[in-house]
């Protein structure tokens, strides 16, 4: 009988052991912080990384992902700022926090002062020394991008993710998915015949220096490009550059000669830049100045597109950043007027800014020639 019970107790000491085995397991995989959990997941470097969840506090050296955690609401757990944000993005309310400078010139020191649980930045910059840095200091580096169109949506399901907005990110998500399937399938009714040559253009060097700067639609790997370029292909239109962008370097232009430009001739010339319009500008006056400098100095008055009329500028931020799901509705109304004539861009750039950032709507973002 003694034997029945001491292999009874050993079996009950045997299960009770296994339980609690069990339950530390569980603890240690979901580690608490403020009832949340641990969370690992991969950057759109492909980066493997582990934080707690949800993310406290954050320094953002990516301006697009400053403006993703405002969607969010999550801009309160923003310590600090950099990349221009407060000069491209004043509308976001984040001067009364540290500004960081450029991507170039980012103080380490500073940042590990602050003692962010994570900071994010872009995937091409700064480079692997911010890791090197911060990382053994117990800060760890989230890199994304938030303006490539293939990356984001699934970059702001993470961020919702890992600062527990996920419900604001898929209504979000819902409703910029709604302006893209509009602009897709309008687009699908022109025929390939009917489609106009693009070709998207730095601004700022063709007014400054006379020369071109194009913004590829392709990756050298066969991806999207860059957006200011890959938004003609959003659009409808064909690009007539065959210039490919290498996602590694940091510049997202290829340098063209104008003899190149000039064979070309394009249908349609687009202008970007972040440097003019913006949401501080309340006139086209900038526009004309600097649309008439490019006509009377450069070759560009040589082309097809200067003849007709067919040359639009745009501010960066509406097509070839994060809005660009806005943006490029504009780019298709200028190149197919009579197709998308019931279509109001500007109309959901204002639901944009009033109900998904909570902030007045205002700002210049585009001209066009034929306006004046």
């Amino acid at each position: 009988m003694w034997k029945r019970f001491a292999l009874l107790s050993l079996f009950i000491l045997l299960f009770l052991s296994a339980c609690n085995s069990k339950e530390e397991k569980v603890s240690t995989d979901n580690k608490d912080k403020d009832s949340g959990n641990t969370i690992t997941a991969v950057d759109s470097a492909g980066k493997e990384f582990t934080v707690d969840a949800p993310i406290e506090k954050a320094v953002v050296l990516n301006r697009n992902i400053a403006e993703a955690l405002t969607i969010l609401g999550a801009d309160n757990h923003v310590v600090a700022t950099g990349d221009t944000t407060l000069e491209n993005n004043p509308y976001l309310h984040y001067d009364d926090l540290p500004d960081l400078g450029e991507t170039s010139e980012v103080n380490i020191e500073k940042i590990i002062s602050m003692d962010p649980d994570v900071v994010f930045t872009y995937t091409n910059r700064p480079d692997n020394t911010l890791e090197a840095q911060l990382e053994p200091a117990g800060i760890s580096v989230i890199r994304l991008d938030y303006y490539l169109p293939g990356k984001m949506n699934d970059e702001l399901r993470l961020l919702g993710k890992l600062f527990n907005k996920e419900d604001r990110a898929a209504k979000f998500i819902e409703w910029k998915t709604g302006l893209e399937t509009l602009l897709k399938d309008r687009v699908s009714e022109i025929p390939d015949k009917e489609k106009k040559s693009v070709m998207a253009l730095s601004v700022g060097f063709l007014n400054s220096q006379g020369g071109y700067r194009i913004f590829p639609s392709q990756t050298t790997a066969g991806n999207p490009g860059v957006g200011e370029g890959y938004a003609t292909i959003l659009a409808g239109g064909k690009d007539a550059a065959d210039v490919k962008w290498n996602s590694q370097e940091s510049s997202t232009t290829v340098l063209v000669d104008e003899e190149y430009v000039l064979k070309k001739d394009p249908d349609v010339l687009t202008l970007h830049g972040t440097w003019l319009g913006g949401y501080e500008t309340s006139n086209n006056q900038e526009f004309e100045d600097v649309y008439n400098n490019i006509i009377d100095n450069t070759s560009v008055s040589q082309l097809t597109a200067s003849k007709t009329k067919n040359i639009f500028i745009y501010h960066t931020d509406i097509i070839g950043s994060n809005k660009r799901f806005i943006g490029a509705l504009q780019l298709a109304k200028d190149l197919y007027p009579k197709k998308f004539q019931d279509i109001k861009p500007f109309d959901y750039l204002e639901e944009y800014f009033e109900k998904w950032l909570g902030v007045e709507y205002k700002g210049t973002w585009h001209y066009s020639p034929k306006e004046d």
